[in-house]
C-alpha cells in the first residue's frame, strides 16, 4: 500500500486575491501555502506522471521583509505603522543587508545581538516589547499615565546599567567571543582547534578591541601580530553631512571620535598639508545625532 500526502490549500473563491496577495514577496516558496486543485473525499487519483527525486534536510528559509513583518505580528511586536520603519533601521543601520528579497545578518548586527542578549536580555526578549507595545497602545486610550509607564521602565533600565557600567572591556570582549564563536571561527579541515592561531601555533584567536572596533587577533600579542592588517568585525558608522562651511565652501561631516562625536570639514578640497577643522559636540548636543553615531 503506497500513502501519499499533499499539504496546501484549496481556495474557493478568490475574490481580491485574484489580484492581490498581501504579505507576499514571492510565489512558491512555503509549502504550506501551495494551492491544490479542487478535491472530494474518496476520490480516485489519476497518475500522470511519476519523477523520483531525492530530498536533504535543509535550515528553514531565511526571512523576507514580508514574512518578517508576519513573524512580529505573531509575536505582537510592533504595529502596522512602524513595521516599515523598523525594517529601514535594520538596513540603514547595517545589520542585515537585503539579497535576492531576503535578509541576511551582517557582522554588526551579529555583535549588537550578541552584547544585548549577554548584558540586556530582558529588554530584547519577545515578552517584554510585546508588553511595552500593549502598554503604549493603553496610554494612547488614556487607560493609564504615561509618566508611570516611563517611571516604572526607567526604574528597571537604569538598574541594568548600573549592574554592567563597572565591567572591564575584556569581560565584554569574552563573552561576545564565546557568543559568537561558532560565526567567526570557521571549523579547520584537519579538525583542529579552529582558534589556534595560524601564524605562531601556540597563541589563541580571540576578540579584540582597536581603534576601528572589534576585530581577531591573536593572544600572544605582541610576540605575534596575527594578523597583520586587522579587518574589523563590525565597522563604524559612515561619516554624515551636516551642511556647507560659509568660509570654505567645504562640506561639514559628523565622525565618530575616540571620545564622542565631532564635526569636521571635508578634506577634500584642502590645500597640501592644512588640516580640517575639527571640533566636539556639547553633552547636550548628543541625543540629536544619536541615529547616525551612536549605534
Amino acid at each position: 500500500m503506497l500513502e501519499l500526502r499533499a499539504t496546501g490549500q484549496v481556495i474557493k473563491f478568490d475574490g481580491f486575491l485574484a489580484l492581490y496577495q498581501e504579505g507576499r514577496d514571492d510565489d512558491g516558496d512555503d509549502e504550506d501555502s501551495r494551492r491544490l486543485p479542487a478535491m472530494s473525499e474518496g476520490e480516485a487519483l489519476k497518475r500522470k506522471d511519476l519523477a523520483v527525486t531525492q530530498h536533504f534536510t535543509e535550515p528553514p528559509p531565511r526571512f523576507s521583509e514580508a514574512s518578517l513583518v508576519k513573524r512580529m505580528e505573531e509575536l505582537g511586536i510592533g504595529r502596522p505603522s512602524t513595521y516599515a520603519s523598523i525594517l529601514q533601521v535594520l538596513k540603514d543601520r547595517g545589520y542585515v543587508r537585503l539579497e535576492k528579497k531576503r535578509l541576511h545578518g551582517e557582522d554588526k548586527g551579529r555583535v549588537v545581538i550578541a552584547f544585548l542578549e549577554n548584558f540586556f536580555r530582558r529588554y530584547v526578549e519577545y515578552d517584554f516589547t510585546a508588553d511595552l507595545e500593549e502598554q503604549l497602545d493603553r496610554i494612547s486610550n488614556n487607560e493609564i499615565s504615561w509618566q508611570q509607564v516611563l517611571k516604572d521602565f526607567w526604574r528597571d533600565f537604569i538598574g541594568a546599567v548600573n549592574d554592567i557600567k563597572d565591567l572591564r572591556v575584556t569581560e565584554v570582549l569574552d563573552a561576545l567571543d564565546d557568543m559568537l564563536g561558532p560565526h567567526i571561527y570557521a571549523p579547520r579541515e584537519d579538525g583542529g582547534d579552529p582558534r589556534q592561531c595560524p601564524s605562531c601555533g601556540t597563541g589563541k584567536l580571540n576578540l579584540k578591541a582597536g581603534k576601528f572596533g572589534a576585530f581577531v587577533g591573536c593572544s600572544n600579542y605582541p610576540e605575534c601580530r596575527y594578523p597583520a592588517r586587522s579587518r574589523p568585525i563590525a565597522r563604524p558608522a559612515p561619516d554624515r553631512i551636516l551642511g556647507k562651511d560659509p568660509e570654505t565652501g567645504l562640506d561639514v561631516v559628523v565622525k565618530a571620535g575616540r571620545f564622542g562625536p565631532i564635526s569636521s570639514s571635508a578634506s577634500q578640497g584642502l590645500r597640501r598639508g592644512d588640516k580640517p577643522k575639527r571640533a566636539a559636540f556639547r553633552k547636550t548636543s548628543r541625543p540629536l545625532i544619536s541615529s547616525s553615531i551612536w549605534r
